[in-house]
């Protein structure tokens, strides 16, 4: 059967990572000649990291991802194959145009059928898994770590946190519970910390103030591009709405027990 025309879908799928090793190399020589290729992949370059940034997965029951990509399979044996157009005319000899790019190795209607397919259920998994998500091409999230603060010295207040590590830096997705709103005059501050830190040599990085609510209770994000090598700890302090961007307050939250 004669394979029909379609879009290029190899710039997506190359950026997502997806082509075979034979077919990444045929790929960046086609890059060369076909300025449509080229165009496409500089629009799609910054999506994985666009994505890679957005706010930490939810993990989907299993159930639900399975259906979901179940119905994709289905609709990808059910479709029809698209006839092949007529053959031209033969036209006038004319002059031999320019040799045109290299061409890409052509997949089986039904690959690129379903590999099209493919590529939206992915972004339907993710619209499902991620809300607030960009519904954009490319990234994987990067590496999920998961925290629990505690009081310290006999506080109250406990909190988790979810840490994504990406090719940026890190995000924070940070959720407090049972701590009272800070006295007037101070906030809670989320820090990032060196394990060497002191307060006579301080070493760590401020991710931002915050309160909470009547109930105990705050949600935040942060971000920032601070190795997590240096700083690894995340903690909460109280400090004094006074200007200075140095920690003088008590400890409030400390990393509680791993696991």
């Amino acid at each position: 059967m004669s394979e029909p025309a379609s879009p290029h879908v190899e710039a997506a799928v190359y950026l997502l990572g997806k082509l075979e090793a034979d077919e990444v190399a045929a790929f960046e020589a086609h890059l060369a000649g076909c300025p449509d290729c080229r165009r496409q992949l500089e629009e799609l370059r910054s999506l994985p990291e666009l994505l890679a940034t957005a706010t930490p997965a939810i993990p989907l029951p299993d159930a639900l991802r399975d259906h979901t990509l179940a119905a994709v399979r289905q609709a990808a044996a059910q479709a029809e194959p698209v006839p092949p157009a007529p053959a031209a005319a033969p036209a006038a000899e004319a002059p031999a145009p320019a040799a045109p790019a290299p061409a890409l190795p052509r997949r089986p209607w039904w690959r690129r059928r379903w590999l099209v397919v493919a590529v939206a259920a992915a972004a339907l998994v993710a619209a499902l898994a991620v809300p607030g998500a960009l519904l954009l091409f490319g990234g994987n999230g990067g590496e999920v770590t998961r925290l629990t603060l505690v009081a310290a010295e006999g506080g109250g207040g406990r909190g988790q946190v979810t840490v994504t590590q990406t090719a940026a830096g890190r995000t924070f997705d940070v959720r407090i519970q049972g701590l009272r709103p800070p006295p007037p005059g101070s906030l809670y501050e989320l820090w990032a910390v060196n394990p060497g830190d002191t307060l006579e040599r301080p070493q760590r990085v401020s991710l931002g103030t915050f309160t909470t609510g009547v109930d105990g209770s705050a949600h935040l994000t942060a971000f920032t591009a601070a190795p997590a090598e240096r700083f690894p700890i995340v903690g909460v302090t109280q400090e004094p709405v006074d200007g200075d961007p140095a920690r003088t307050g008590p400890r409030i939250l400390v990393p509680g027990p791993s696991g």
